[in-house]
């Protein structure tokens, strides 16, 4: 643990050990309740996430703890790693395109909080580059990290459906689609039962942890042929360590969200599932995955099955957080609400500098050299080619 610091009576500390920030739990749980917090800033999302991905690849712990006469009032875990010659520091967490975005009291002088936050980040992480993923534009810490940085970040969205003014699922549902769409909507849902017994579950992975992780497996290995099909492959999607992180977070009974997974079947095999975390007032995507069959896309299992947690979330009147994305169901079921994010790599050494400024160049020229380094055709190879 790093020296503390007392500031306007407010003590902050940089907790540097495990075994120091597992002693928060019960403050920790007790200060998300309250503000109502998102899965990416529960105790248990960090602790799996330290256990399972940062602490086998020999990362640092840099957890910000803030206390007001000795109440918790701001918690903010990060990691500090190398990467080639550089010190980075970046949240703690499964980086899996979560929005970053700081655990604080509401009741407590927020802004205050968070300025002294990132100002300990500032000064005392020594890191060559600070990298602040998904950041919601307008909120305290990018105020924040947009005056430190002195540009604009990579832009991006989070969808964000808002249930809280509809009474009848009936009702919303016409807001939202179409006579049409709704016709089709009936036409899959029946085409799929007359493959087999269809059926829609809700799998609570406490309770029936064997069967939870045998579907996320499921969804895992179907990403995967969708990925290698379309040559997409994101860094978590072929990941023992992050595979291993799901499997241990959704299943942890001290976890103080409930999770759920949401599945559709024929004949007892899942042909689409999604993974939930429920929080205080809202639910979060964490992760959807569908079979990767292409005889199965016309029936649309995935549209089906989100109709049917659609209206979980509704009856729970929970709002729906989709996380980061514009995939088109996100903003079809939000009605095309949504939080701009934006990603900011913020030098704070010279080599810090030389570099965050080459990844720039880089990012910029890409497209550039795409469009004029294809590949040249013999026309004497290609008979088919027009001549020069």
């Amino acid at each position: 643990m790093l020296k503390p610091k007392d500031v306007a009576g407010k003590t902050c500390v940089v907790v540097t050990d495990a075994n120091q920030m597992a002693e928060l739990e019960s403050e920790w749980n007790e200060l998300w309740l309250k503000a109502k917090g998102s899965f990416y800033q529960s105790y248990s999302t960090a602790y799996h996430s330290w256990n399972e991905i940062a602490r086998p690849a020999g990362r640092s712990l840099f957890c910000i703890v803030i206390r007001d006469n000795g109440r918790l009032t701001l918690v903010f875990p990060l990691l500090k790693y190398r990467k080639g010659p550089l010190w980075m520091l970046r949240p703690l967490g499964p980086n899996a395109a979560e929005v970053t975005d700081i655990l604080v009291d509401p009741d407590s002088d927020f802004r205050g909080n968070v300025g002294l936050a990132w100002q300990t980040i500032a000064r005392d992480s020594k890191a060559d580059i600070i990298h602040m993923p998904f950041v919601k534009i307008g909120s305290p810490l990018d105020e924040f990290v947009h005056t430190s940085h002195g540009s604009d970040g990579e832009m991006d969205i989070a969808p964000f459906a808002d249930l809280q003014d509809h009474t009848e699922w009936e009702a919303y549902t016409k807001e939202i689609f179409s006579a049409n769409s709704r016709q089709q909507l009936k036409r899959k849902r029946k085409k799929l039962s007359e493959l087999g017994n269809l059926e829609f579950e809700a799998v609570n992975p406490v309770t029936d942890p064997d069967h939870a992780v045998d579907l996320m497996d499921w969804m895992f290995s179907q990403k995967k042929v969708w990925a290698d099909t379309v040559g997409k492959h994101g860094e978590w999607l072929s990941s023992e360590a992050y595979r291993n992180f799901i499997a241990r977070w959704i299943t942890d009974p001290k976890n103080v969200q409930t999770m759920r997974i949401y599945a559709v079947l024929i004949d007892k095999k899942p042909l689409a599932i999604t993974l939930f975390a429920h929080g205080v007032s809202h639910m979060e995507l964490i992760i959807a995955g569908f079979h990767s069959d292409p005889q199965f896309a016309k029936y649309s299992p995935g549209i089906v099955l989100d109709e049917f947690w659609m209206k979980i979330a509704f009856e729970r009147r929970q709002d729906v957080d989709f996380g980061v994305g514009s995939e088109r169901y996100k903003l079809f079921w939000s009605r095309n609400n949504k939080v701009d994010v934006a990603s900011y790599h913020i030098p704070q050494t010279l080599v810090g500098n030389i570099t965050t400024q080459l990844w720039h160049l880089n990012r910029r020229a890409a497209p550039y050299v795409a469009r004029h380094m294809r590949p040249i055709v013999d026309p004497r190879k290609n008979p088919s080619a027009p001549p020069s």
